[in-house]
């Protein structure tokens, strides 16, 4: 039973619009999905860079006691950029915080971004020739 691809990431969240508007405005993403009708009482909201939405982030509210204890603690997240550098300018000039870098390795440029709830991300700029 082989795996084939990873289509979403579970991340929860305090407001819906709120993330949505964070993610939109700060990661440039698009919303692939918004639907209250899919489920009674649910709003399945995706989003994904524009450029590839095959992987995709729920942004959901909590549904459980403990979920809520959960927000702003998911793992690191990795995401590719073209200039780390760049976008870090640009993401701190919108009021994102970048906790570290960018950094300079052989393997490339990288930099860690903290989402409106504390969330981190992993910028990932590839060296050139990787």
């Amino acid at each position: 039973m082989p795996i084939k691809s990873i289509t979403h990431i579970p991340i929860l969240v305090r407001d819906q619009d709120a993330a949505l508007t964070w993610f939109q405005e700060k990661f440039g993403f698009v919303v692939c999905e918004d639907n209250a009708e899919l489920v009674a009482g649910y709003r399945w909201l995706t989003v994904a860079p524009a450029a590839d939405r095959s992987t995709r982030f729920i942004l959901m509210l909590p549904e459980e006691d403990n979920d809520a204890a959960r927000i702003g603690a998911n793992g690191m997240c990795i995401l590719a950029c073209d200039d780390v550098k760049a976008d870090c300018a640009t993401l701190t000039a919108s009021g994102v915080r970048v906790v570290d870098g960018p950094t300079e390795a052989a393997s490339g440029t990288t930099a860690t971004v903290l989402d409106l709830y504390g969330n981190p991300y992993y910028l990932v700029q590839p060296a050139q020739g990787s």
